[in-house]
């Protein structure tokens, strides 16, 4: 049997079209207003706080040789802190 050709039909062949013709798509909705600053602040404060906790963790997160935590939430509170000024900076070129 080696060289033999399957042939499968068309219809089974499976693939990101369906067989059957596709419904109409509906119109996409219009994009929604959101203050980006208002979910960078919340974001950002939620950085702010833990590494504030951790901070009260300290000794207990260099004995576990885990102090990348508090460095992971320092960085998160700085990088928050960029992406307001970048996006305060957007809605003034509005």
């Amino acid at each position: 049997m080696t060289g033999t050709i399957v042939s499968i039909p068309h219809d089974l062949v499976p693939g990101p079209y369906p067989a059957r013709m596709p419904r109409p798509l509906r119109p996409s909705p219009e994009p929604l207003d959101v203050n980006a600053s208002t979910v960078i602040i919340a974001g950002t404060a939620m950085w702010f706080v833990g590494f504030v906790v951790l901070l009260f963790f300290t000794g207990r997160l260099a004995d576990a040789g885990a102090l990348g935590w508090l460095w992971t939430t320092l960085a998160g509170w700085v990088l928050g802190l960029l992406g307001l000024w970048i996006s305060i900076r957007q809605q003034r070129r509005r």
